[in-house]
């Protein structure tokens, strides 16, 4: 993302205000709110750092000054913020790290950016039917989540999103699976009998052990031929 609003050295003794005014308030039992001219100056400092949202940027200017000054630097320094680029690169970045829809989704709207222009750059890309996951990293994830003892089932919803995913995931799963998951549930089984043996005594006990098993994803019927 390239801002050439600012030069090098305006960021830099931008961030020096900032520092040493904040290394004088730690001696202070009560921090006072910022006046007009330093709440501006962190306002700088801040955005120029972390490119936030624009709700985020007013949240930290509220805590940081008084509403009315909060508003007033919000409005003069406004016309440096480009948000809607700011959202797209930070999409791009979650993309390049296969991160899917719902990981992405919740992320942003946690930073505070606006879910409609959050969901004009998801859309399209949802609705143009290929996938957004990489074959390796799918691969990785799936036994990554085998290893856990987490099913089929479980990864398949977990991972898959769109359609073009979902049928990624299918091939990927059936070379992964290739006689269903009694191997991996007999696994699993195991874990929970050796580490509670006891469960294996009564009726109750199984239960139990078939309602973990069943929490992980696995179907009830295939369950059922592993415990007798």
């Amino acid at each position: 993302m390239n801002f050439d609003i600012l030069s090098f050295q305006l960021i830099h003794y931008l961030n020096n205000i900032y520092t040493n005014s904040f290394n004088n308030t730690l001696f202070l039992t009560v921090e006072k709110k910022y006046s007009p001219q330093r709440l501006k100056d962190y306002a700088l400092w801040y955005y120029f750092r972390y490119y936030p949202s624009n709700g985020r940027l007013l949240q930290k200017l509220h805590e940081k000054g008084e509403e009315i000054d909060a508003i007033h630097v919000f409005k003069d320094i406004q016309h440096l913020t480009q948000e809607d680029e700011i959202i797209k690169a930070k999409i791009d970045n979650y993309l390049f790290r296969n991160k899917n829809f719902r990981y992405i989704r919740q992320k942003m709207r946690e930073k505070l950016f606006p879910k409609e222009k959050i969901e004009s750059i998801l859309e399209p890309l949802a609705e143009s039917g290929n996938s957004i996951l990489d074959e390796n990293w799918l691969r990785k994830k799936i036994q990554n989540f085998t290893a856990r003892g987490k099913s089929r089932s479980y990864i398949f919803y977990t991972l898959g999103e769109t359609s073009a995913d979902r049928e990624l995931l299918e091939g990927l799963l059936s070379e992964c699976f290739p006689d269903g998951e009694l191997e991996n549930i007999q696994r699993e089984y195991n874990k929970i009998t050796s580490n509670k043996p006891e469960l294996l005594k009564t009726r109750e006990g199984k239960q139990k052990i078939t309602q973990k098993l069943i929490s992980k994803g696995f179907k009830y019927d295939e369950i059922k031929l592993i415990i007798q």
